[in-house]
């Protein structure tokens, strides 16, 4: 096993499944975090089988351990592969799920309501078979019935098995707090904030959720099984024009919902031996932090912890949303808030968070911290952002030039986009092509390019 610990992102696809073993005297510490992807089922399932046949540790009748589950939000990417007859042969000690998640969470009510809302209008479109354009189809994916079974088996049936409970963390705990022996490592939780209708949805919550009790109302007494069906009590001109709103209004709801989802996951930050690895799921970033509106996770992190836990340069990050343009606060523009706008009450600019945990390295330095991107080219344009990793790049060790290591195989670096959407986008032009010769952070998708046999890409973090 060795003295150093050990992050390992699987290829997955489109998804997260993150493994982490921090070592001890004996047979280490075992973690993952999310388990889940877009699409069939082959790469997650090879993935467990990999963890359970080579990493886990025996837990005694015919069983391997498992330290801590930790699922950080209910997006299929990230918990589709929460399947109970996967987890049948492992011992979970602990599971994790974000507060948001929790059904009984009085602070989240509001958050409830959206997501329900959002969730049976995105099954109903699908039920009836609405004609959806691509990334539509994409945005009702993530309300798939794989969800439900995940939940099902995160909140009752792996606990059940295992004779455990499941802790719905919020910030301000951490593993002490919650009973997980990690030996010489804690783990901190950063996001969400407990109180999760305040500060992800804002007062503007109130506005939408009258809105969306009359859309509700108006989808049960009118809407039919058949999408082609009028019902008799309506005029067809009259019942095309509600499908039509119905339509608009859900895809509005899931779209806010999909962005609270991200931003109500678990955040945590892993301190082991002075080292600082963190893990910050799809957490996003908006403009800045504002009491009393909907705020990105990254921007209330910052609110509260950038004095704190985030004062300071990280070891490791896994990169947020897959590579997305969305899920990592750009550099400064040069641009600082002047010292009145921080006396009336804001903290600093969300922009100064990348310089402060992955700072540019000095001049003659080369940089130490290392970092990963668990991601796939054809789900989304553009996820990864290819200016994001270039400038990530520069702030991290663990980097690869993919141009060069694309021509040592003999691969061709156009055909790494390959559906018929990429081809005619022309996707690879777009948002590859500038930057495939520079430095990025280890991605899942083009190191399985590189190595096929190999189905994950890790790095070791020295004491």
């Amino acid at each position: 096993m060795g003295d150093k610990l050990l992050v390992r992102a699987y290829n997955v696809g489109c998804g997260d499944c993150i493994y982490i073993r921090i070592p001890n005297e004996s047979d280490g510490r075992h973690i993952l975090i999310d388990c889940g992807k877009k699409g069939d089922d082959a790469l997650l399932k090879k993935a467990l089988d990999d963890l359970v046949q080579n990493e886990l540790p025996s837990a005694g009748g015919g069983k391997k351990r498992l330290d801590l589950i930790v699922a950080t939000h209910r997006h299929e990417d990230h918990i589709k592969g929460f399947n109970p007859d996967w987890f049948k042969n492992i011992q979970v000690k602990h599971i994790w799920l974000s507060a948001a998640m929790d059904p009984q969470h009085p602070q989240a009510e509001k958050m409830r309501a959206l997501h329900q809302f959002a969730d049976h209008a995105m099954k109903e479109m699908k039920a009836q078979g609405v004609a959806l354009s691509p990334e539509i189809e994409l945005l009702a994916s993530l309300y798939g019935v794989s969800n439900d079974i995940a939940d099902q088996c995160l909140m009752k049936d792996l606990p059940a098995a295992n004779e455990i409970n499941p802790s719905y963390v919020h910030a301000g705990m951490s593993s002490k707090d919650l009973g997980v022996d990690l030996d010489d490592a804690t783990i901190h939780v950063l996001g969400p904030e407990k109180d999760i209708d305040r500060y992800y949805l804002g007062e503007e919550a109130d506005t939408s959720l009258r809105s969306l009790h009359g859309i509700a109302m108006a989808f049960k007494s009118r809407s039919t099984p058949a999408a082609d069906k009028v019902p008799t009590n309506i005029s067809a001109a009259d019942f095309h024009q509600l499908q039509s709103r119905l339509l608009s209004n859900g895809l509005s709801f899931a779209e806010k919902d999909s962005e609270i989802q991200n931003n109500t996951g678990v955040v945590l930050l892993l301190e082991w031996r002075k080292r600082r690895l963190l893990f910050v799921g799809d957490a996003e970033w908006a403009g800045e932090f504002r009491e009393g509106k909907q705020n990105g996770s990254w921007n209330v992190m910052w609110e509260k912890q950038h004095d704190k836990l985030l004062k300071a340069p990280i070891d490791f990050l896994k990169i947020g949303h897959h590579g997305s343009i969305n899920a990592t606060p750009p550099p400064p523009d040069h641009i600082r808030r002047s010292a009145g706008a921080r006396s009336r009450g804001q903290g600093p600019s969300v922009k100064e968070i990348l310089d402060t945990i992955l700072p540019l390295p000095k001049e003659g330095k080369k940089p130490r911290a290392q970092a990963i991107t668990s991601t796939e080219r054809e789900f989304y344009n553009p996820i990864p952002e290819g200016m994001l990793l270039v400038e990530l790049g520069k702030r991290v060790a663990s980097t690869r030039n993919y141009r060069k290591a694309l021509k040592a195989k003999g691969i061709k670096e156009e055909s790494i986009w390959t559906s018929p959407k990429a081809m005619k986008n022309h996707f690879f032009e777009k948002y590859e092509e500038k930057f495939l010769g520079e430095l990025q952070p280890l991605r899942t998708d083009l190191e399985h390019l590189l190595n096929p046999d190999k189905n994950f890409v890790e790095v070791e973090i020295a004491a």
